[in-house]
Order: structure tokens, then C-alpha cells, then sequence
């Protein structure tokens, strides 16, 4: 077996800016050894004027600048820095990962393209499985949400949805929201999720992205905590009652987060419906870690597939009235 390297991946998402320092060998997962997380919210400028303004800018330009220097200064080898929806959609999106990498002294910011990103999250988070166990992997993010369906350390099928956390979490200004604006959220969640066809029996659904692995601290479970749908809409309802700022404080979580999962909850509850999933395990690995396996295999190179992507697997027609396996 070689010998590990230490390696970073940094996810410049629509919500967050997210450091992994993980210990990597080929073969193996990633074993997480250090996460640095911290609020940009560069979707909101995105969704409000197209593009990511100035100040906006500068506050990502410091926040990587400082994860790189931490990943640095805690010897890693090589660093991979991937951005998401916001500078997907963003009209300057390719200008901010200019910038952003010259700030933080780096050769590249790569944009991931959505299959690209969701393959990514599908590397991550579907290693430890057998080689033959097909994976549904859910993956809400802050401005979209992939869908991927395929076999476990393979190539998967990807269905990018352009909804997240925060574009929902916007719509209400109350707190907790009015009914109102629980009404419009959950139309807009159903406006913009496609339909889409259920996995066969004994799929494994797994979930990853903030709002999954946030809830099991919210319903007192641990971590990769199988939750069921039930489960689920419990959350909602506490949503519906509780103002985020008594939630933050009860579970001892970031305000902020607690506030993004208000929408993500949402996004999860009908894409389970949709699926038909009555249950979902959550993954404390996705993309980062698929980010590190890319980087340890593939070099400068991390995000470009060794395959081309098949065909999708999810088909036209009417859903399939089965089950889903965890």
C-alpha cells in the first residue's frame, strides 16, 4: 500500500466556503482529519443581481485566502479548490475564480460543471460500498440539488436541479415564517423539482450537503444516522413553530445553518416523495472528499473524469411503484 498524503479540498459553494484536510492513500477513503467551514453566501448575490458584487467578492477572497494558508501550515501536499452553482450561474463566475485564485496564491479555481460536481459528491460518498451496490445519492446544496443514481466507485447518472437551501430559506422573511410563506416555499419546491422516476428495489439512498447532515442533530441522533421520511417532516414542523434563533441555541448550531436547513428540509421532504423513499441514510462524505480522492489519483488534474459520463439512468415514463433499500 503507499504511503499516505496529507491533502486538502476546498468547496467554494453557494452558502459556504468549506476546507477538508484529509489523509489520503490510493485505494482507501479519505480519512478526514480537519474541517474548516465559514459563511459567504455568494448565491445571494447571484440571486439578487446576477452575478457576485464586490464586497461579496472580497469577503470569498479572505475566507479562501485564510483556508489555504490553515491547509498550508498543516502540511498538505496539494490543494484542490472546486466552486459550485453560484459561479456556475454567476455572469462574472469565471472572472471571481480568476481573482479568487490569485488572492490565494493558487494555480486554479476550477468551476465544476454540474455532472462533474455530482460525480465528485458520487466518488465521496459511495467508496466504502461494494463495487456492485446501486447508490441513490441526494446532495441539496445552497443554489442546486444533484441527483445521481449508479453503481457504487462508478460512473453515475446525474439530474442537477437548479434549487438550494438558501434560494428557499429567502423566501420567508418571518421568523418563524407566516403561513404565507410557508405556502410559497413549499410551491416554489414543487414549481422546480422535475419528475422523477423511483429507483429499483434495494437502491441504497444515501443523502449528503448541509441540511441532511445537520438533521440527525436535530431529531437527537448521531452522525450517518438513517432518518425516515416521518422523521423528516418533524423537522418542518418545528420550522413552522419555532423561530431559528431557539433552534440554534437548542442544538448549539451555526444561526445560519439552522436557517439554510429551513429551506433544505423542504427540498428533502418532497424529492423523498417523488423518489418514494420512506428512508435515507446521511453521509458525513461527498464532494470534499471526492475532490481529495481526485487530487491523490489525478493530480492537477482532480476534477477531470478518467471516463465519460453513460447515459442517464433516469428515463421518461411514469415512476415505478417500488421501494427503496438503505
Amino acid at each position: 500500500m503507499s504511503k499516505p498524503e496529507r491533502l486538502a479540498a476546498i468547496d467554494v459553494g453557494s452558502n459556504t466556503i468549506h476546507l477538508l484536510l484529509a489523509s489520503c492513500t490510493e485505494g482507501a477513503p479519505p480519512r478526514q482529519l480537519f474541517r474548516r467551514r465559514e459563511f459567504v453566501q455568494l448565491g445571494a448575490d447571484v440571486a439578487e443581481t446576477g452575478k457576485v458584487e464586490a464586497k461579496r467578492l472580497e469577503l470569498a477572497a479572505t475566507t479562501l485566502r485564510g483556508q489555504v494558508a490553515e491547509a498550508r501550515r498543516r502540511g498538505t501536499a496539494a490543494i484542490a479548490v472546486g466552486a459550485t452553482q453560484a459561479l456556475r450561474s454567476a455572469s462574472n463566475g469565471s472572472e471571481v475564480a480568476e481573482i479568487l485564485a490569485e488572492r490565494a496564491e493558487l494555480e486554479k479555481v476550477v468551476v465544476l460543471p454540474a455532472q462533474i460536481e455530482a460525480q465528485l459528491a458520487f466518488d465521496g460518498a459511495t467508496f466504502h460500498l461494494p463495487a456492485d451496490q446501486t447508490v441513490l445519492l441526494l446532495d441539496i446544496g445552497g443554489a442546486s440539488t444533484q441527483v445521481a443514481l449508479g453503481p457504487a466507485r462508478g460512473q453515475c447518472s446525474d439530474h442537477s436541479v437548479q434549487i438550494g437551501s438558501g434560494m428557499i430559506a429567502s423566501l420567508a422573511a418571518a421568523d418563524p415564517p407566516s403561513f404565507e410563506e410557508w405556502r410559497l416555499m413549499e410551491r416554489r419546491v414543487a414549481e422546480l423539482l422535475p419528475d422523477l422516476v423511483p429507483p429499483l428495489k434495494g437502491t441504497v439512498a444515501l443523502g449528503t450537503g448541509g441540511t441532511i447532515t445537520n438533521l440527525p442533530r436535530m431529531l437527537g441522533r448521531g452522525k450517518g444516522a438513517v432518518l425516515r421520511l416521518g422523521e423528516v417532516e418533524q423537522v418542518i414542523e418545528l420550522f413552522r413553530e419555532v423561530p431559528v434563533t431557539h433552534l440554534a441555541e437548542r442544538f448549539g448550531m451555526d444561526l445560519e445553518r439552522v436557517r439554510l436547513c429551513r429551506g433544505g428540509v423542504l427540498i428533502l421532504a418532497q424529492l423523498m416523495d417523488l423518489l418514494g423513499l420512506s428512508r435515507i441514510r446521511c453521509s458525513e462524505r461527498g464532494l470534499r472528499d471526492g475532490m481529495a480522492m481526485g487530487l491523490m489519483a489525478r493530480g492537477s488534474e482532480w476534477w477531470r473524469p478518467p471516463e465519460a459520463a453513460p447515459e442517464r439512468l433516469f428515463p421518461e415514463g411514469e415512476p415505478l411503484e417500488v421501494g427503496v433499500g438503505v
